[in-house]
């Protein structure tokens, strides 16, 4: 009878090579993707050229805090350490998807005025300039804790004529990063909320 003799190395070569194109073969996690909602009523049409007699006011340019402007959502773990989702991204520029947001809840809250958002055409000169700097919006222990700064710029003479600090804090009522954005979402409805007492308070006086 032959017995087969078995090289050690040989056949540890041979098992670390099936492991690991099994790992290979495994299908890896799908990224989800979310966006935040502006939650028009209906679908609408809206005339953006200027009308006369009527206040119109410039949103942009909305920026983002250099460790927001990125596809992963960002988590913080304590107060010096952050995680980044790699498998839940926002879908699109986070930057635009704020503009949108806060731009559609001002057009409804305002009414009796007019709103462009940046870039605008070169021929259009806003009554007012909205400028919105988002310094914070993540999720820790529960919360999403949204932290930005506005400011209204009077086009005549640019006068600065409003700047506040905000600060808000919103529930997470769930477990999953769909309950953030949710969050995130109501935070910035109630940001786009200050900002319109704001510009209605200033254009009046």
């Amino acid at each position: 009878m032959t017995i087969l003799k078995t090289n050690p190395p040989l056949l540890i070569l041979v098992v670390s090579s099936a492991l690991l194109l099994a790992g290979c073969a495994t299908p890896s996690q799908p990224t989800r993707f979310y966006r935040l909602d502006g939650q028009l009523p209906v679908p609408e049409t809206i005339s953006l050229k200027p009308r006369t007699g009527v206040p119109l006011i410039g949103l942009g340019p909305v920026r983002l805090a250099g460790y927001l402007d990125r596809p992963q959502i960002v988590m913080r773990l304590s107060p010096h350490r952050l995680a980044l989702r790699e498998f839940d991204q926002w879908a699109g520029s986070l930057q635009e998807n704020i503009q949108q947001v806060v731009s559609d809840s001002l057009r409804r809250q305002l009414e009796e005025m007019q709103l462009v958002t940046h870039p605008w055409h070169g021929s259009v000169r806003p009554d007012y300039e909205v400028h919105l700097l988002v310094r914070r919006l993540d999720q820790e222990n529960g919360k999403i804790r949204l932290q930005a700064r506005w400011s209204l710029i009077e086009a005549q003479g640019n006068r600065l004529a409003e700047m506040q600090q905000v600060a808000i804090e919103e529930n997470v009522t769930g477990d999953d990063v769909e309950a953030g954005v949710a969050a995130a979402n109501r935070a910035m409805a109630r940001l786009a909320r200050r900002i319109a007492a704001g510009i209605r308070t200033q254009t009046k006086t």
